[in-house]
């Protein structure tokens, strides 16, 4: 009686062991199957994207790992392993994610929680997996996380806002362009055209930055002149393009005019009475021979009133003849000449149609100069210069119209040339009783 007493206690304590103990499945879907699963081959992933050599900008992230579906020849389903390391032996993994589920159309797309630091190389790699057998990995993929190069727009300086140019070949002036991000070497591209939609382009030229925050280019052929142009210029380096400055509109000058070589009876060089050597200045709107003019009349006293503009006194005032212009109504008898040194260069033009009974020019100098003298292109690089307090300014006057005349007037005969410095306030007299000392022009 013992004996059953221990056999029947003994068995309920052997089953009870039993249930303990973890068995595995040999159903080849079941969770707990035994693996690995004999005949089982798993294919490797193949890498699609990111694929080696690609450069992933920082602002271009979290970044999407995408592999296409590894094959296997069981019937377990499969899912997929992904790592991110910082080198290419995967020792320091900086991202592991496993269990993810395949995709549908054939690949299979992980996007990583959180973006990678800028200016590194990383390496990626994924294996398929079916809890029960584990594919080789694929082949490894680098790629770049750079900060991308940004170029912003250069600011136009010169020439702007319509102004007239002092040459054919001006100087293109602009802020350099900021930058951000690796850049390679900048390098600026301005283009001119007749238009504002640059359709016709006259010239493209390329000049490479310039240290101190300003580049320049002096235009290296001539404009075409009396001509509205515009003008645009971009920064770029190797790989990256800046946008377009705004675009900018100017004005170049007429050609400049020389007078004809003197005839042989004609002295060479400034006529005596001439405060300055007129044969050297650029005319513009009046006959380009004026210098060769002679001089039979002599200013003898020049005055200006901010009311009344410039009257100039001279000894053939009362002499001179009439003259009527083609389509005038009515004689003039002469014309008021200014002579204006801009950028070291005397440029001349007859600029007031003066009749008997007009005492004066009406539109005075520091303040009509560029509104009511030299108002167009027609008077070349003088088209809106302001003259300032004290500035050198030179006057005469010529026989009958000088104004827009190419040819010869009613009588060749002028005055001799005398410079003042311009008062404030457009008040002032400038008598003349000596000689004027003669200025060379540069």
């Amino acid at each position: 009686m013992f004996r059953s007493i221990t056999l029947v206690s003994i068995v309920p304590a052997v089953l009870a062991l039993a249930g303990c103990v973890a068995t595995k499945s040999v159903d080849p879907l079941s969770p707990t199957v035994a693996g690995p699963i004999p005949g089982v081959d798993i294919t490797p992933p193949g890498i699609m994207k990111p694929a080696t050599g690609t450069r992933i900008a920082v602002d271009q992230q979290p970044l999407i790992l995408t592999v296409l579906n590894a094959g296997t020849s069981g019937v377990r389903p499969l899912t997929y392993l992904f790592e991110v390391g910082a080198d290419v032996s995967f020792a320091n993994k900086l991202f592991t994610q496993e269990g993810v589920q395949p995709g549908a159309t054939g690949q299979t797309s992980l996007r990583l929680p959180d973006a990678l630091a800028t200016g590194r190389t990383y390496f990626w790699h994924a294996r398929a997996q079916d809890g029960a057998n584990t594919g080789p990995f694929s082949s490894t993929a680098a790629f770049d996380v750079f900060t991308p190069t940004v170029i912003g727009p250069p600011g136009a300086l010169s020439p702007v806002n319509n102004t007239l140019v002092d040459s054919a070949h001006p100087r293109f002036s602009f802020a350099n362009a900021a930058s951000s991000g690796t850049v390679s070497p900048i390098v600026y591209t301005l283009e001119v055209a007749d238009n504002s939609t640059f359709a016709n382009k006259l010239a493209i030229w390329t000049v490479g930055e310039r240290a101190g925050g300003t580049t320049f280019l002096d235009s290296p052929q001539d404009l075409p002149p009396i001509k509205q142009l515009f003008w645009r210029v971009r920064a770029a380096d190797q790989v990256t393009a800046g946008p377009w400055a705004a675009t900018q509109v100017f004005q170049t000058p007429a050609p400049i005019v020389l007078p004809p070589p003197l005839p042989p009876d004609v002295p060479n060089g400034p006529t005596p009475g001439d405060a300055l050597n007129l044969g050297s200045a650029g005319v513009y709107n009046s006959p380009p021979d004026i210098a060769s003019w002679p001089a039979t009349a002599k200013i003898t006293r020049i005055d200006m009133s901010p009311g009344s503009g410039v009257n100039l006194e001279f000894t053939t005032k009362g002499s001179w003849p009439d003259y009527t212009p083609a389509g005038w109504d009515g004689p003039l008898q002469y014309t008021v000449w200014a002579v204006v040194n801009i950028s070291g260069r005397w440029y001349t033009s007859g600029f007031i149609q003066m009749w008997r009974g007009r005492a004066s020019t009406g539109a005075p100098i520091l303040s009509d100069f560029a509104r009511n003298w030299a108002y167009d292109a027609r008077w070349g690089p003088m088209m809106g210069h302001q003259p300032f307090v004290g500035e050198q300014m030179g006057f005469f006057v010529s026989s009958g119209n000088a104004r827009g005349e190419a040819g010869v007037t009613a009588r060749r005969e002028r005055s001799n040339v005398v410079i003042v410095s311009l008062p404030p306030g457009d008040s002032g007299s400038f008598p003349f009783s000596l000689p004027p000392v003669l200025l060379r022009s540069r």
